[in-house]
């Protein structure tokens, strides 16, 4: 998939909004949506309405994207990855590995390390052009797990160029019915 250039204003101003300080969060290390290792860029995001996100995507118009930093229990979220850049080999073809780890609000891990090919070894969009990796993971905090800050840390590698772009997130996963009590 690969994604214009209005899309990508929309997504700037998008990260823009959800930068430090935006929220009446306490102060803590902030998010990185956005990483680098040498060619390789990543966007790394979650959504609740991953079908309305992946649509967006696809229409690459500059329609408004709905990104997550809260969701409830029991509610799926979705990630999302984005790509830019990776190395190509011989035959043209890009290799994005993922690795992600998740910390519960208590500090210990929430679950087993996932890894996972983001981008299986094969045709990847153009230079200078973002495009959506198409395997990602979902988290659903069901009952009886902790509430509060969900720590995520996503490590891309460009398995041809040897390089990993690291970004962390964090997700507040608060009480069913908390956010959709007030619409």
């Amino acid at each position: 998939m690969i994604i214009g250039r209005q899309l990508l204003v929309s997504l700037a101003l998008l990260l823009a909004g959800l930068a430090p300080g935006a929220s009446a969060q306490p102060a803590q290390a902030p998010d990185n949506y956005e990483a680098v290792a040498g060619k390789l860029r990543i966007i790394h995001f979650w959504s609740t309405e991953p079908e309305k996100i992946a649509a967006a995507l696809a229409r690459s118009d500059g329609s408004p994207l709905t990104m997550a930093r809260t969701a409830e229990r029991n509610q799926k979220i979705q990630q999302f990855i984005l790509y830019a850049n990776c190395q190509r080999d011989p035959d043209d073809k890009c290799w994005l590995s993922a690795v992600v780890d998740i910390t519960a609000p208590d500090g210990t891990p929430y679950g087993e390390q996932l890894q996972f090919d983001a981008l299986p070894l094969g045709p990847a969009v153009p230079r200078d052009t973002i495009g959506r990796a198409p395997a990602s993971i979902g988290l659903i905090i069901e009952d009886g797990e902790q509430l509060g800050r969900y720590r995520i840390k996503l490590a891309v590698t460009d398995e041809i160029a040897v390089q990993t772009a690291t970004s962390v997130v964090h997700i507040d996963i608060v009480e069913a019915g908390t956010l959709t009590s007030g619409k």
